[in-house]
């Protein structure tokens, strides 16, 4: 913005930092030892806390080089040692100006560099063009700049040795005069349009920093800020008035005024209370006006807004000042509430600690004192006529909505606590009692529980350590089958130990009083009951509730005049809702084009027509394929900011959401939108409608939130898509030194811990000294060992004699004769006089008061340790939340539940969203509803029906379908309340759909005549075909069998109907049976988990079942879990027992759910099982008309209901149901099925074995008349379907002719085999084929699979042998792991990589990677040791540095006998040498005992994982214990042997089963078994490194055949302007040109970071082999001091010395060429775009190509190669070195030709040149080595030197550089990959061979050329078996 010349000199700047300045030097800015300045609100200091010397910038460091670690955002492991620089800001210059740095980003950093040089100078007075250049160079910074300078800029405004923040006050305390108010609001707007600027506010990882400056801009209570914005708002209306500034202006200062003092007050909530604030806020609508603002414009509605929400903000401020006024009863002044309600107002307050009036300040967790309160909570009434103490509609319907939801998740439990803790206050024996209960809580409550451990890790916090008795039902248990249960990767379960259980648990809360409990349990061992809460998880209640409060704090709801709309005294018609603000535009237009039917067709609509313009539906209806209320529904959601589109069943909500959102993306860019937001209230939902967007072409969508299913959308997480995302410079670096800073943290933490608990356990003077010192220094001199004449008192410690006695004796206080001497204060002052006149039971008080002194101080050093790592994790999330944000900000759709929406607010509400789409509304609880209106959004779209089910909650008694419910109806929606409406308010607007398409007439008739009716069949459905089996397509199958009671054992509450599962397993075997319907075409229905579960039982055996997961949750929910399903199972096998035939699958697939978890879902046929049979007529969940609603409308073709019709008759709906089907003859006693093939016959089932009578093969009694096809005889069987007759086998001769059956023997002509036939077989026929098995092995190394007639055929000259297609599983080993291949055999080829789960597991995790995919080494400690031997102080993957124990294990087990197992394993559980029952079993395999002939004492026994079991001396030889332990000459192990010169040769199995023996499950042969599994690991890593190579090869051929397409149209543009005058380049096919330019650059851009992913993943740093060596080094060190010798020295032959070179540094060296080749493609196709734009038109200006001119970027290029090529060379890869000198030997020719034409550059180009003749002359010796391909490449060569002695102006034709590439392509890099056996050259170059492993031919390394084949099955000299690549 241009500042006006006008008004200089009289524009004054205050003189405040004239004084400022001259304190701040004679304080000496730089040299201060604090460095830090005062006026920094609260985040100045917040990340260095007791480190001064950094809080002015980085310490002082050897090396002004960039530490590697902190570049790459990690952690540097020396600290404050390193000699390398933390600081990068003192290096991002360096590094963002290397040689990889393209002119823009110079250019970028040139411009940054000169806007800080201006932040670095002391503000001058008067300098106003200083102040101009300031605000308007960081505003087109964050407008244009690189995100890396976007993200400094508050850095350096905020930096303490910068002069931002004087800027900023040099601004705000200008003071302008008449004639100086335009510049003032010049100067005004870029400053505001910076502090809210969308890099600024949005960016989460410089929060903390502009957090800083805002609180800056504040000052004391707003003292700051408000006289400027004051003083602006009258200077912007000064201007306009002298027409300085226009209204467009006017408007944008006023809508950044805005949004600086919303930012404001958000961060600085005190600067409210300023009295000038109101008026400021209250004059923006009335300047708004003055300045002629169209009131219908969407710049208005914003101020508008905007306005109302600072008002409100204010207010709610002013109102919790009044919360300390003494006029105020519970915080809410009398004089606020008027009632004029016959009911009296309750005030909250008072009943207990977290009774509080704002719910802002209620803690969402219970406390204790609410626990055990007797008050009844308050819970407010959501009737707005019902009285409450809240006058604002908005903040008491959040007040509201808050209160009910958490009563609804704690209300009852907190009554089963409080009842809980009073018995025990009672009773204080219960509390060990093992029966204790909850009542109808679902609750497992472990008595004896104690905290045995406190530790702290700095990424999950303070962890307490629960330890309790053992589960009797798991302490049975062996430790194998204990584990079953449990995850294997937590160090503590339920079965980490035979006796003991531990868990892990985290404190909920964050207050000190709650940590200082915890610290004096775990002290004091205190024991308790530990309840556990299955149904209670604060992941999905606790960021609603969150979100909640922080809505409340600021009084923010979106649409709340919509959401509460105004109580109207007449009655009018529905509101008016107008168009979002987005659309107000006057030109703007809704694009239809997306969702017409015809392509090309065109039509749009304003937002500003009628919803019902006939005109606009009719267009639209016949241009489209939407229905007409489809149409109407779509206008309305598109027409109003606030929109309901209702759906009734199968009308096509979900249809009609797709349709929407193209409309919705289609004007995304036009005006913003930003991503469109799908919320859900379940995954399943979400998930289906983001599938839809996915079919109809919507990439760019994102799921947040780890819970979906969806294979699909895996790739669409955030978590996946976010991982290409890169940190900044900024970024990593900050991450950097807030890990360095949480490692300090913790060593405190660690420390403090380490205090307390030492304090507790011993009061020696060790752990007193320091805090006497420091505290009593009188009494501590009492204690020193020398006297006043300096001699030293030997002995005991003085101490130590002074406590002699007193230690550990209990208080008596009987024993004291001065009671006033006994007060801590007396006892002080009695010591400092003379510690030792104290008595004895003195001094044990005094010691006691010390202790106790000392564990306050280290307890609350402890929480404030605790507080600090805590935030420093809050700023690392915000850190990451800021990658997550700029990928979402990226998406076209974003999708996430209600509870993930709240999970992610603090993300989400900083992308830019404007439009929220709800799908299923009507299940949403109104609380979730408003907690997901995130604060951009514009345009909020519900679809939905509340006529189906309502929200599900937990307290009926909150619910309206109960009586008490009735005032709260937390159950019933927003979309319902809205849409049904309320009394004395306008009606809300929706718009429903009503044409149908999925219920035949009969069914949906149902629903239409009870509660649609509007609803319309749609043509399609009015001929669905009959249900095939049946006699009805619609029936009520009435009983009179009763319901059972629910189990109160095992807290299940559910109901079932036995009867009604036998009726409905039968109905549904009867209906499979007839072959038309699949088992997925039925569905079954129930409204009761415990009739859900059964018949899951019950259909098992003859179906696939399938439940949902949200039916899985609610079955473990009610108690129903394997264990009952299986009991339940054996209990039904007992009483009936099914043919064999018939427990056969009938089909894959059956879905059986519950009603409440089926909605949205639909299917052929729909079978109930209604479940309620009894004298009372309780109906229990279908008493409601919305679940009736539901159950009825799922089916398509038929559907059947089994129950009770005399108990659902008391329901008006259900009643009206049985009307309706009564008169239609569809409800009977017993059901009418239909033989298909004879229709007259009369089948009536009323018992389910009736099915079985009536209909026993899905037909009917009758025998089957049709004929056979095959022989043409009657078939004998029953009637039966069509299926089943089809497979029928006719037990009839054929009687073509006479045939003899009985069996001879003949031989057949031609192969002479002597086969068995029947004695009328002729075998001797042309026809006759032998059927003797194919004896001839294919090339895969399977047998054939055809016969010999079949293969080869009597004429071998005619019909030569062509042998069957294997049809076996190829079942080779893959060469990287255990597994086999499972693909069809594939005639030898190489199987590819193995997508197995990786087996690679220990005691602390496992890879949960696929198999080919490289997984990292575990560097936890190794868990390994025992009370003989000790630990093991090796790395977990590492070979173990421990000598085995030979003793017998001396624990007990379970049973009360010794432990049969080795000492240092698991013990045994189940495997009692005295009561095993497997006694028989051959453990001993060198004198093949058994185990009961085994002394254990002597020979104890070792358990696998795989359960069996042999003695130790048996599978020590068998795993080969020698080869890496000595032993002496009894047997014992005696030390290490050294590994570094030896292999393994494979992990050892089990002698029984063959599996590998893990380390996990026996950790006695670790050292053997890590050597190899470090290999598998790095085998991995090389052979998916090698097919990504393989990928990215492809897509450079792809993108070079893209550049030449795009290439030829550009030089055909700029050929045509050469030859033809009048066909120069006009400014459309400039345009165009510059167009394929950026397309073209963007593309090899998108390919270059890609590779450069891959390059940094195959970096040195992620190599498994390097990972572990680094850890193993550390332990090694670690241990070296406690080790013998001989220990030290096998281990640190394996460690100390560098690894060799590494495996995969193929695949590092192949990353890097990949690089090089999509530079060369780039920089070869730019040279040639270049030059030919050079010539095009010389007159005009030139066009330049994006990415800069390639002459410039040659350079990096050229250095990259010389460097590549150098590496090549040191390790032996020719053939890399050979392309790398071909590439540059092409650009270098290229680049002289480009600087002759351009006339500049030329030496530097010769330069090249002539290294690159030098290059290709040592490439053409290295292509005398016979590696892969060196003959056509050592043509290649040539080829580019013949071209390099061309003269600069012979032009190289393409068909020489086509030769040239084509010679160079590198082909095949091994000879295997994935299968078959590895070896290594004599260069140690990998390389892999399949069939048997062993080489039959002499071949070539194709990285080097040695030999690396053989013959025979013999490798050559110098090549090496792999095997610890293999095993």
């Amino acid at each position: 913005m241009e500042t006006p010349g006008l008004g200089w000199r009289d524009l004054i700047i205050g003189s405040k930092l004239e004084g400022r300045e001259r304190g701040r030097q004679r304080s000496g800015r730089g040299l201060r030892q604090d460095g830090c300045r005062g006026d920094r609100g609260s985040s100045g200091d917040k990340w260095h806390n007791g480190n001064k010397r950094d809080c002015g910038g980085i310490s002082q460091r050897r090396s002004s080089q960039l530490c590697r670690f902190v570049e790459q955002g990690g952690h540097c492991r020396f600290g404050d040692n390193c000699s390398f620089s933390h600081d990068i800001s003192r290096c991002e210059t360096q590094s963002i100006g290397r040689s990889k740095e393209t002119p823009e980003q110079q250019r970028d950093r040139a411009d940054y560099n000169s806007w800080r040089r201006l932040v670095k100078r002391m503000p001058m007075p008067n300098d106003t063009m200083t102040i101009e250049l300031l605000w308007t160079g960081a505003l087109r910074i964050l407008d244009e700049g690189d995100r890396n300078w976007k993200q400094m800029l508050p850095r350096d405004l905020d930096a303490e040795n910068n002069y931002g923040r004087e800027h900023i006050e040099t601004l705000m305390t200008m003071v302008s005069h008449a004639g100086g108010c335009s510049t003032f609001v010049a100067l005004a707007q870029p400053f505001l349009s910076v502090i809210t600027h969308p890099a600024m506010l949005d960016c989460l990882s410089v929060d903390t920093f502009v957090g800083g400056l805002y609180n800056f801009i504040s000052g004391s209570n707003g003292k700051r800020a408000v006289p400027f914005f004051q003083h602006l708002c009258t200077n912007l209306v000064n201007a306009f008035c002298e027409s300085s500034v226009s209204t467009t202006s006017v408007e944008t200062t006023l809508i950044t005024i805005l949004t600086a003092l919303r930012e404001l007050l958000k961060r600085e909530q005190r600067a409210a209370f300023h009295d000038n604030l109101p008026d400021i806020v209250s004059s923006f609508k009335d300047i708004a006006e003055v300045t002629g603002i169209d009131e219908g414009s969407a710049g208005f509605q914003i101020i508008l807004n905007g306005s109302c929400e600072l008002q409100a903000m204010i207010a709610r401020a002013t109102g919790l000042l009044a919360d300390v006024e003494p006029t105020s009863i519970g915080g809410i002044s009398t004089t606020v509430v008027k009632s004029t309600y016959p009911r009296e107002i309750i005030i909250p307050g008072g009943r207990h600690d977290n009774d509080n009036v704002d719910i802002t300040k209620i803690k969402i967790l219970p406390t204790e004192s609410e626990i055990r309160s007797d008050h009844l909570e308050f819970l407010p009434s959501t009737d707005s006529n019902q009285p409450h103490f809240l006058n604002d509609p908005v903040e008491r319907h959040i007040d509201t909505q808050f209160r009910l939801l958490r009563h609804d998740i704690f209300g009852e439990l907190k009554d089963a606590l409080g009842g809980l803790i009073s018995s025990i206050t009672e009773n204080p024996a219960a509390l060990n009692n093992s029966r204790l209960s909850l009542g109808d809580i679902r609750a497992y409550i472990y008595p004896k529980a104690h905290i045995s451990y406190l530790s702290f890790n700095q990424r999950r916090g303070l962890e307490a350590h629960v330890s309790f008795h053992q589960l009797p039902a798991l302490r049975k248990k062996s430790a194998s089958d204990r584990r079953k249960g449990t995850d294997p990767k937590l160090d503590y379960s339920l079965s980490s130990h035979e006796h003991i259980s531990t868990i892990v648990t985290k404190l909920a809360t964050r207050s000190q009083s709650d940590l200082e409990l915890l610290a004096q349990l775990s002290r004091q061992s205190i024991h308790g009951a530990l309840i556990e809460l299955p149904g209670v998880v604060v992941a999905t209640f606790i960021p609603i509730l969150e979100n909640l409060q922080t809505m409340q704090r600021f009084r923010r709801l979106p649409f709340h005049q919509w959401i509460l709309p105004y109580s109207s005294s007449v009655s009018t018609g529905p509101l008016d809702i107008p168009p979002p603000t987005y659309a107000r535009g006057a030109d703007f237009l809704f694009p239809l084009d997306s969702i017409l039917t015809k392509d090309g067709d065109q039509l749009s609509f304003s937002p500003r027509v009628r919803i019902d313009d006939v005109a606009c539906l009719d267009e639209l209806e016949a241009q489209t394929s939407l229905d007409r209320g489809q149409c109407q529904a779509l206008m309305a959601a598109l027409m109003r900011e606030f929109a309901f589109i209702q759906g009734p069943p199968g009308t096509g909500k979900s249809y009609l959401g797709v349709q929407l959102m193209r409309v919705l993306l289609a004007c995304k860019k036009k005006v913003h939108l930003g991503p469109v937001v799908v919320v859900c209230y379940t995954n399943h939902a979400l998930d289906q409608f983001l599938e839809h967007l996915i079919e109809i072409g919507v990439e760019k969508i994102i799921r947040i939130g780890g819970q979906s299913k969806s294979k699909i959308l895996e790739g669409k997480n955030l978590r996946v898509v976010s991982q290409g995302e890169a940190k900044t410079n900024s970024e990593r670096y900050l991450v950097a030194r807030t890990y360095e800073e949480l490692g300090r943290i913790e060593q405190s933490i660690t420390e403090a811990l380490g205090s307390l608990h030492a304090t507790h356990k011993g009061t020696d003077w060790n752990n007193l000294k320091h805090h006497l010192q420091s505290k009593y220094p009188r009494i501590y001199s009492q204690f020193s060992r020398f006297d006043e004449d300096g001699f030293e008192i030997v002995g005991k410690d003085p101490f130590d004699v002074w406590t002699q006695g007193a230690i550990g004796k209990p208080l008596d206080d009987s024993n004291t004769t001065d009671e006033a001497r006994n007060t801590a204060q007396n006892l002080i002052y009695t010591a400092s006089q003379n510690v030792h006149s104290l008595l004895t039971l003195e001094r044990r008080r005094l010691v006691d008061f010390w202790v106790q002194e000392i564990q306050e101080e280290k307890t609350d050093q402890l929480f404030e340790l605790v507080k600090d790592a805590h935030e420093h994790r809050e700023f690392l999330d915000k850190i990451h939340d800021e990658v997550d944000r700029r990928v979402l900000q990226t998406a076209d759709v974003i999708g996430v539940t209600t509870t993930g929406l709240a999970k992610r607010i603090s993300v989400l509400r900083h992308v830019k969203c404007k439009v929220i789409i709800c799908e299923e509304a009507g299940e949403v609880m109104e609380s979730h509803m408003i907690s997901a209106l995130l604060p951009s959004v514009e345009h909020f779209i519900q679809i939905g029906d509340h006529q189906q089910l309502r929200p599900q909650i937990n307290n009926h008694g909150l619910s309206l379908e109960s009586k008490q419910g009735t005032p709260y109806q937390l159950d019933r929606s927003q979309f319902e309340r809205l849409s049904v409406g309320e009394p004395g308010r306008h009606p809300f607007p929706v718009a429903q759909l009503n044409v149908q398409r999925r219920m035949r007439p009969e069914i949906s008739t149902l629903i239409r005549a009870t509660m649609y009716p509007r609803l319309i069949d749609h043509e399609s459905i009015k001929d669905l075909p009959n249900v095939v089996g049946m006699r009805k397509n619609v029936f009520w199958l009435d009983h009179e069998n009763m319901e059972e009671a629910p189990n109160a054992d095992r807290h299940q509450k559910s109901r079932s109907n036995d009867w009604e599962v036998h009726m409905t397993h039968a109905l549904v075997r009867h209906i499979v049976r007839q072959g038309v319907y699949a088992s997925s075409d039925i569905a079954v229905l129930t409204p009761y988990t415990g009739q859900l579960q059964k018949l899951r039982t019950k259909m098992r055996n003859d179906f696939e079942i399938v439940l949902s997961d949200r039916d899985e949750e609610t079955l473990a929910k009610d108690g129903f879990n394997e264990d009952t399903a299986l009991s339940d199972d054996n209990h039904a096998s007992t009483d009936t027992r099914r043919k064999p035939l018939e427990k056969k699958k009938l089909s894959e697939f059956l879905r059986i759910a519950t009603v409440d978890n089926f909605q949205g879902e639909e299917s052929k046929i729909i079978i109930i099982s209604l479940v309620r049979s009894n004298k009372e007529k309780k109906v229990g969940f279908l008493k409601t008309t919305n679940r009736i609603n539901v159950l009825l409308s799922r089916a398509q073709h038929g559907m059947y209901l089994i129950g009770n019709v005399d108990t659902y008759s008391n329901i008006q709906m259900w009643a009206q149901i049985i009307s309706m089907l009564e008169a239609t003859d569809s409800i009977g006693k017993s059901i009418g099925l239909c033989c298909p093939r004879h229709v007259d016959t009369a089948l009536q089932a009323s018992e389910p074995l009736d099915f079985d009578k009536f209909s026993p093969e899905g037909g009917c009694q009758l025998a089957c008349d049709r004929r056979l096809i095959d022989c043409g005889h009657k078939c004998l069987a029953r009637c039966h379907s069509d299926s089943m007759h089809n497979v029928f086998k006719c037990p009839q001769p054929y009687l073509s002719s006479i045939w003899c059956n009985v069996p001879v023997e003949k031989q057949v002509p031609g192969c002479n085999h002597v086969i068995k036939v029947s004695c009328s077989q002729d075998v001797s026929s042309p026809s006759f084929e032998c059927p003797t098995a194919c004896a001839t092995n294919l090339p895969c190394g399977h047998r054939c699979p055809g016969t010999c007639g079949r293969c080869s055929g009597k004429d071998t000259i005619l019909h030569p042998t062509e042998h069957q297609k294997c049809t076996k599983v190829c079942g080779r080993r893959f060469g990287t792991c255990n597994h086999t291949c499972k693909r069809p055999c594939h005639d030898g080829t190489d199987c590819g990589p193995c997508f197995s789960p990786c087996e690679v597991r220990c005691s602390h995790s496992r890879c949960t990677l696929r198999c080919h995919q490289s997984c990292a080494p575990c560097i936890e400690s190794c868990t390994w040791s025992c009370e003989h031997r000790g630990d093991c102080s090796m790395p977990c993957a590492a070979p173990c540095n421990r000598l085995p124990c030979n003793e017998r294990c001396p624990k007990t087990l379970s049973c009360g006998h010794r432990c049969p197992g080795i000492c240092g394993e698991v013990c045994a559980e189940g495997y009692c040498h005295e009561c095993h029952d497997k006694i028989d079993a051959r453990v001993d395999l060198l004198e093949l005992k058994s185990y009961g002939e085994i002394d254990v004492d002597e020979t104890p026994i070792v358990v696998l994982g795989c359960a069996h079991f042999f003695t130790a001396e048996s599978l020590d030889g068998l795993v080969g214990m020698s080869e890496v332990y000595d032993m002496d000459g009894y047997g014992n192990f005696s030390g290490l042997k050294d590994l570094s010169t030896t292999l393994a040769r494979a992990i050892p199995c089990c002698p029984d089963c063959a599996r590998p023996i893990r380390q996990f499950a026996t950790q006695r042969y670790n050292r053997v078994i890590n050597r190899a599994v470090i290999d598998e690991m790095t085998k991995r890593f090389l052979t998916s490194g090698k097919d990504e190579l393989k990928n990215f090869e492809q897509q450079i051929v792809k993108l070079e055949q893209e550049l030449t397409t795009s290439r030829e149209k550009i030089m055909l543009s700029i050929s045509q302007a050469r030859i033809h005058l009048t066909a120069s380049l006009t400014a459309a096919k400039t345009a165009e040109v510059v167009r394929l330019l950026k397309e073209r650059h963007a593309e090899c851009r998108k390919l270059e970071g890609s590779i450069e992913i891959f390059r940094n993943n195959v970096a040195d740093k992620n190599q498994p082999a390097q990972k572990l060596h680094e850890a193993t080094v550390h332990a090694a060190r670690k241990a070296a001091a406690p080790l013998a010798i001989d220990m030290l020295m096998a281990n640190l032959a394996i460690v100390d010395n560098p690894p060799a070179l590494a495996r995969d540094r193929q695949i590092t060296m192949g990353g890097q060429m990949i690089h090089i080749k999509t530079r060369f493609v780039t920089l070869d196709d730019k040279f040639t775009i270049e030059e030919a734009l050079l010539s095009s038109s010389p007159t005009r200006t030139p066009i330049k190509a994006p990415g800069g001119s390639p002459d410039l970027l040659a350079g990096p290029f050229f250095q990259e190669c010389t460097i590549f090529i150098d590496e090549c060379n040191a390790q032996n890869l020719p053939k890399l070195a050979a392309e790398a000198s071909l590439f540059y030997a092409s650009i270098a020719r290229s680049l002289e030709s480009f600087c002759r034409s351009a006339n500049k550059g030329l030496e530097s180009a010769a330069t090249h040149v002539e290294v690159a003749k030098k290059l290709l002359e040592d490439a053409k010796e290295v292509c005398k080595r016979p590696f892969h391909n060196a003959e056509s490449l050592r043509a290649a060569v040539e080829e580019s030197m013949r071209l390099m002695r061309k003269q600069w102006y012979e032009k190289v034709t393409a068909e020489e550089v086509e030769a040239i590439k084509a010679a160079m392509v590198s082909g095949s890099r091994g000879l295997a990959s994935h299968s078959g056996h590895w070896y290594n050259c004599v260069n140690g170059h990998p390389f892999a061979i399949g069939e048997c492993g062993m080489p039959m031919e002499l071949a070539r390394c194709p990285e080097c050329g040695a030999q690396v084949g053989g013959q025979n099955h013999t490798a050559v000299g110098g090549v090496t078996r792999a095997m610890d690549m293999e095993d």
